[in-house]
Formats: structure tokens, sequence, C-alpha cells
């Protein structure tokens, strides 16, 4: 008797969770997670259909064998869709290799979630990003193609495989014109179900080095969302790349990020 009533207990947690998991991916919050939220994967849940966002984030650098450099992403973003939201950002930065400011890149982007999850059927997604030449030194456009699955593995615990295609239309003669990349991002909510506003965040990813004959670079990260409002969630996250890649790694990268609703 008392293992069917923690059964029963388990699975109205379960089901609570998945309602209010399902109900909150139309708004901004701790538990809908979007690449460099603080980590480097997304899920695959758009945001809701007419919902704007702002996300800014800031991130200190410390590239291999240089010195410590800022980066700023700002993104907005757009739900004209139902499941499919538009997102266009910049990425300025300062220091690292160059010691003076750089605007950076100006990006736009288009997410879509083909179906929420649903039994032993993960959610699927695709994000599709082209990045102009605005930076310093920047040349040609940069293509970078996302494929998403996202699937509940226990009660709470949800994992969230990232298949990546960069593509570069003009490379440099040390330079690949095609990068592949795979992340496994993994999230669960803490302190549920006595409380639902905070998710610890994890990664592990591979991915192709830009210059042509470098090593694959295997990368680390964890991170935190906490809910700050309704629609208002800050992140915090720590990344490194943990394999030699003929000096191109970042050694630490911290993030720091607020992101808004409207």
């Amino acid at each position: 008797m008392r293992q069917l009533t923690k059964s029963v207990i388990a699975a109205l947690e379960t089901l609570t969770f998945v309602v209010v998991a399902a109900s909150s991916a139309r708004a901004v919050d701790h538990n809908n997670i979007d690449a460099n939220r603080p980590l480097s994967f997304d899920d695959a849940e758009s945001i809701g259909f007419g919902e704007q966002s702002f996300e800014l984030g800031v991130s200190l650098v410390k590239p291999h064998r240089h010195s410590v450099g800022a980066e700023f992403e700002v993104e907005y973003l757009y739900g004209f869709a139902p499941n499919t939201h538009l997102n266009i950002g910049i990425d300025p930065s300062v220091g690292a290799d160059d010691t003076g400011f750089d605007l950076g890149n100006v990006s736009v982007g288009v997410f879509h979630n083909f179906n929420r999850e649903y039994d032993n059927t993960p959610a699927f997604a695709v994000r599709a990003d082209a990045s102009f030449p605005t930076g310093r030194d920047s040349d040609g456009v940069d293509f970078h193609l996302r494929g998403i699955a996202s699937k509940t593995v226990g009660q709470y615990d949800r994992l969230h495989l990232n298949v990546d295609l960069n593509v570069k239309t003009q490379a440099d003669d040390d330079e690949r014109f095609v990068v592949p990349g795979v992340v496994l991002g993994y999230s669960r909510p803490l302190g549920y179900p006595r409380r639902f506003d905070r998710t610890i965040l994890a990664e592990v990813g591979v991915g192709g080095n830009e210059e042509r004959g470098g090593e694959a670079i295997i990368s680390a990260g964890i991170g935190l969302r906490q809910q700050v409002g309704y629609q208002s969630v800050l992140d915090i996250g720590l990344q490194s790349d943990i394999a030699d890649g003929n000096g191109e790694r970042d050694d630490v990268r911290l993030t720091v990020g607020y992101s808004t609703a409207f």
C-alpha cells in the first residue's frame, strides 16, 4: 500500500511538472533554455506566438595563451508565427586577441519547433542563422544550421541533443569552410515540487577546429538559471575547452546574462 501511495504521488508530481513546464514554455522562464543563456545548447521549445523578448549577456573569456577579454551579446526574439520565432543579435567584444573594441557581427535567424514532446517521442526543432561581417576583420557571411531534440528522462531530468553545421562563405587559406559540432545538454529544475524557479544545466560538446589540420575541441560547462520575475531570468555559467585544439581553445569562459519577455 505504501509503495502504491509513493507511486501515485510520483505520478502526480510528474504530471504536474509536465503541465507546468508545457504551460511555461510560451514564456521566458528558467526552464526554457536558449543558446548562450548561459551554456551553448538550445532546447526544442520556441517562444510563444506574438511574444517578444530581449536577452543580454556578458562573458569573461580567457583564450589559451592570451589575456582575458570580454564578449557581449544582445539578442531580440519575436514569435512571428506559431512555434516559430525570429532572432536578431549582435556580439561586441573587447580585449583578448585585440585590445580595442569591436562592434561584432550582426546575425539574423529563425527557430522552428516541429512538435511537442509526447510519450517516447522527443520534441524536435531546427534553427538557422546567418552572421553578417559587420565586425572588424570579418569577411563573408557565415551560416549556422542546428538540429535540436529534447527529451525528458526520469521524472524531471531533460536531455537536449544539438547537432551543428557551420559554413563560411569566405574562409582564409588555413581555415575550413565547413565545421561540424555536437552538444549534449542536460537540465533539471532544483527544489521541485516545493519550488519551481531554478534550473541547473550542464553540457559536453565536440566541435571541429576552424583551422585546417587542427584537432577537434572537446568542451564542458555547468550553469544555473534563476527566475527573478514573472518573465525575467538571470543566468550564470562556467565553460571550458578541455582538449587541446592547437591553441584555439578557451581555458575558461564565465557568462552572466539576463532575459526578459514582454
